[in-house]
């Protein structure tokens, strides 16, 4: 209840709303009373979210169609969130994309989109943001959603893991920089989770692969809790806790193996 009066009213930015977490994310906290700045590509979705999530808690929201894989978007995007004095005090940075499989196996353009839109959109939109925040001097949260293959080096998601380490490496400084300000940031970092994210990165889940997944509800309720309290890092789920701990006690050989076998029993590619 307190994170509810506390965060009542507040702007949020989430980028990827309109499926997965992002959405899960959306109805956490258009439900605790949080005006929504809603970012995607698909504007149709993210207006229908917009629209009954207005109707039923009472919110304000507008949809920013945005394809972050383009150049210069995240300054568009945050322009729109900003503009007629708005203040933001909550930015989720979940938009992200993978693919799974031998590293020949996609183009190179491929590659090229999952660092645009993991790494440098999410650094940018930060960048600005986090300017934008101080200027205002709200206490104020940013969320960016890594993944265990933030802590996991896995063979077969070699630049998606390598674009999540990124996102682990760059949140955790950048929350040290700023502890003595006005922000927050947070690392999210969820394993298996249900969404269109497993489809669209060409994984076709086994059945040993269900009983690590979880719901992409679950993802955003914990992960939004671990953001208003202003830690360091959430990983949801205690076998994704296992898990991104596990490394420190095997030889990194050891583990790549491992995390290959683990995920060669989960999930296989689109051959």
């Amino acid at each position: 209840m307190q994170t509810k009066q506390r965060s009542k009213g507040m702007w949020a930015v989430i980028t990827g709303a309109s499926s997965g977490i992002g959405e899960s994310m959306a109805r956490e906290l258009g439900s605790q009373g949080v005006n929504l700045l809603l970012v995607a590509r698909r504007l149709d979705r993210l207006k229908a979210l917009g629209a009954e999530l207005k109707e039923k808690h009472q919110i304000e929201y507008q949809a920013i169609d945005a394809d972050l894989s383009l150049p210069h978007e995240a300054k568009r995007v945050f322009e729109r969130a900003t503009e007629n004095g708005r203040h933001v005090q909550v930015l989720i940075n979940n938009a992200g994309i993978g693919v799974y499989g031998p590293f020949q196996h996609y183009p190179v353009e491929e590659y090229l989109k999952i660092i645009q839109i993991n790494v440098t959109s999410l650094m940018e939109l930060t960048y600005h943001f986090v300017g934008h925040m101080q200027k205002h001097g709200k206490v104020s949260y940013i969320g960016n959603v890594g993944s265990v293959a933030s802590y996991l080096s896995v063979p077969y998601f070699s630049v998606y893991g390598a674009s999540k380490h990124f996102v682990k490496e760059f949140s955790e400084s950048l929350n040290y920089d700023l502890k003595k300000s006005n922000i927050s940031v947070t690392l999210i970092a969820p394993g298996g989770t249900y969404s269109e994210f497993t489809e669209r990165s060409g994984q076709t889940l086994k059945k040993s692969a269900h009983a690590s997944m979880m719901t992409s509800q679950a993802v955003a309720q914990i992960g939004l809790e671990g953001l208003f309290k202003r830690r360091r890092a959430v990983v949801p789920g205690w076998t994704n806790c296992v898990a991104v701990n596990f490394p420190r006690f095997l030889p990194a050989k050891w583990m790549l193996a491992l995390n290959h076998l683990v995920m060669q029993k989960a999930v296989d590619y689109k051959k």
